[in-house]
């Protein structure tokens, strides 16, 4: 089993850390209970664009274990 990197989000490698800080295309966000999304794509709606977005496992810059799926469903479920 991998070992999950134990940094901050963005920490593991600056592929990352740049993809998480530059905007004004910022696909990677940190939600309130602690979980790392990417978005992944959108669709036209009659509101405005709706966004599919997805938890991210792996980095997929360097390929480290950033968050298990038991740490992603303990989060939502403590929502």
């Amino acid at each position: 089993m991998a070992t999950t990197h134990s940094g901050n989000f963005g920490t593991c490698c600056k592929d990352l850390a740049d993809a998480m800080s530059v905007p004004p295309e910022k696909f990677f966000r940190v939600e309130d209970n602690g979980v790392l999304y990417f978005t992944i794509g959108y669709v036209p709606t009659d509101k405005g664009p709706g966004f599919y977005d997805q938890a991210v496992i792996f980095c997929p810059f360097c390929g480290k274990q950033l968050q298990t799926k038991e740490q992603i469903q303990a989060a939502a479920d403590a929502q």
